[in-house]
């Protein structure tokens, strides 16, 4: 017997299950709070070993190398907020993968709401409130270790665009999620987009600093709208033209790449699920 289509829902349907879904998903986190306080301490240990590297770099005057290329205080704004977006990204793709390979998402498409939209929302209402524990973390670290804050005027950008770029990296693992359908595990998926982040994302350094064709590659990836445009903004002077600038371009490339990888996900998302109504999966 073949199961029918699920119905098309409705766009302020679908608006009230992702506001319930973001509900949800901050609800959990915030029940969480052991696991989100362990995630604070090492989020704030990381920041110690890489800020204490970068010091390292700083501090070595090779003419022609690496140092010269650096702000004067390193890469510890940089990197903080590097890490700060990274590691506030739920693991929604074993999400997907456990409700795809087990045989939950049936039962699932048989409800008036959208699955996807409900698993995406849940996902960002819990990077939401990483973000926020995280982000006092980095705040604290910085004044216990005597560091300077980053301007209040890139503490308000960074509070638009951080939550953006968290939203894109939902999107990204969403992406290795779906590949469920068509592979068994999620995890070969999952390490090239990690690997991507590392290099095309700047996850340990600007990619300003990259060949010039590599540079040019990761500026027009989503891996920059990730990493790379919410934490160049911190090596930015403040009120200037050049954090205009650059707040401008991390805007419109988190909005495009928001939208990009929305769109593909919807398409991938209906291949999938035809699969699964034909009882191919």
């Amino acid at each position: 017997m073949k199961s029918t289509p699920p119905s098309e829902p409705h766009l302020a349907d679908i608006a009230r299950s992702a506001l319930a879904g973001a509900r949800a998903g901050a609800g959990q986190t915030l029940a969480g709070w052991p696991v989100l306080l362990g995630r604070a301490v090492f989020y704030v240990l990381l920041l110690t070993v890489l800020t204490a590297l970068w010091d390292k770099v700083s501090t070595e005057h090779l003419p022609g190398g690496l140092a010269g290329a650096l702000p004067r205080q390193g890469l510890t704004l940089y990197v903080g907020v590097t890490e700060w977006v990274a590691l506030s990204i739920p693991a929604i793709h074993l999400r997907l993968e456990d409700d795809i390979r087990g045989g939950a998402l049936e039962a699932w498409l048989l409800r008036p709401k959208s699955y996807l939209v409900q698993r995406v929302a849940e996902a960002c209402g819990g990077m939401v409130v990483r973000l926020a524990a995280t982000g006092v973390a980095a705040l604290l670290f910085l004044a216990a270790s005597g560091r300077a804050w980053p301007p209040l005027e890139v503490l308000g950008l960074l509070v638009v665009v951080g939550p953006l770029a968290g939203v894109i990296g939902v999107l990204l693992l969403t992406l290795a999620g779906l590949s469920a359908f068509w592979a068994r595990r999620t995890l070969p998926v999952m390490l090239v987009i990690q690997k991507m982040l590392f290099l095309l994302g700047g996850l340990f350094a600007p990619i300003t600093l990259y060949p010039t064709w590599l540079a040019r590659l990761g500026a027009f990836s989503p891996f920059a709208a990730h990493l790379y445009y919410p934490a160049v903004l911190t090596l930015q002077t403040a009120a200037g033209p050049g954090l205009r600038d650059m707040a401008l371009a991390a805007l419109a490339s988190q909005i495009a790449w928001t939208l990009l990888l929305g769109g593909l996900i919807a398409v991938i998302w209906r291949a999938g699920v035809a699969r699964v109504l034909r009882g191919e999966i």
